[in-house]
């Protein structure tokens, strides 16, 4: 039975793959595993077509609509199992014995800290005893470099809903958010011949998106004030030095749209998402994602209940 699967280089194999094979069995399919796994589709399909690429076996073929394991895959179904068992009870036993603290080293972008980084903390203190959140703000690019190269355990990064970017398939999705031309109360862009923009220095996607837009709709434009951080940003926008595009209520700044908002181009929706490193497993911080999630609708709901 074991000559089934041909001999492939020999390998460290990828729990989380696995997990997701398992899963794809478990809940009867790959759309039914996504959802259980809080992936997409198209991710499952990639963790499965790596584990093929690298056992050099087909594990699925297709049966009618819907698509089983092959004899293979049945046997590697098997192996997997009893790896996943193993691990997770190594992980239980061993971490029961732990003196020290566990810290997870959480990369937030600066969007989003001010709000949200205290009530996650506050909530941590409350529900889990013996973790320690090591937070590191920045730009999203800065920090997904940052969870590639092993500094970081976990991200919650910003993307552009409407970008072909592949990385946006992979993460958990916690909410998205309209993305917003904002300015100093009452302030008006037809006194310019020029949009004055200010934005953050390189690198910064919504820097990027805001001058393709404007690029796009043939405007012309300049940037007046490259911020170091959000309060920078916040500060230069409020002294009414130019207008910049930010993923929350203007309102909850002291900021306005402009008065002729119709004069810029339209803007993409921000998806806020959650990612972890590839040797962080989703699972062991399930605990996490939720708590995020449910401190994620505090300060929208006191946003939204704000006079404007």
């Amino acid at each position: 039975m074991t000559d089934i699967i041909k001999t492939a280089r020999k390998a460290n194999l990828d729990t989380t793959l696995l997990r997701t094979l398992v899963s794809i069995s478990d809940y009867g399919g790959f759309s039914e595993a996504a959802q259980a796994l809080h992936l997409t589709q198209s991710a499952v399909s990639h963790h499965v077509r790596r584990l093929e690429e690298q056992l050099g076996n087909t594990f699925f073929e297709t049966y009618g609509r819907r698509r089983r394991l092959t004899e293979a895959g049945e046997l590697f179904l098997w192996y997997a199992r009893q790896i996943l068992a193993l691990n997770d009870e190594a992980f239980d036993k061993i971490g029961q014995y732990r003196g020290a603290a566990k810290e997870i080293r959480l990369g937030v972008s600066e969007y989003f800290a001010q709000d949200y980084l205290p009530i996650m903390l506050a909530s941590l203190s409350l529900e889990q005893e013996g973790i320690r959140i090591i937070p590191q703000l920045g730009r999203s690019t800065v920090l997904q470099h940052n969870l590639n190269d092993g500094k970081l355990d976990m991200v919650i990064a910003v993307d552009i809903v409407d970008s072909s970017r592949t990385n946006l398939l992979e993460g958990v999705r916690v909410a998205d958010r309209r993305l917003s031309w904002v300015g100093a109360q009452h302030s008006l862009l037809d006194s310019y011949n020029e949009i004055p923009l200010v934005a953050f220095s390189p690198p910064c996607i919504l820097r990027d998106l805001q001058i393709n837009r404007l690029k796009h709709s043939q405007l012309q434009w300049r940037i007046v004030y490259e911020a170091r951080d959000l309060g920078d940003l916040l500060a230069a926008v409020k002294a009414g030095l130019g207008v910049s595009a930010l993923p929350f209520i203007p309102s909850q700044y002291g900021l306005a749209s402009p008065i002729n908002l119709q004069q810029l181009p339209a803007l993409p929706d921000v998806r806020i998402s959650i990612k972890t490193a590839a040797n962080v497993e989703l699972n062991q911080l399930e605990w996490l994602i939720q708590l995020i999630r449910r401190c994620w609708s505090l300060p929208e709901q006191i946003a939204e209940n704000m006079p404007c």
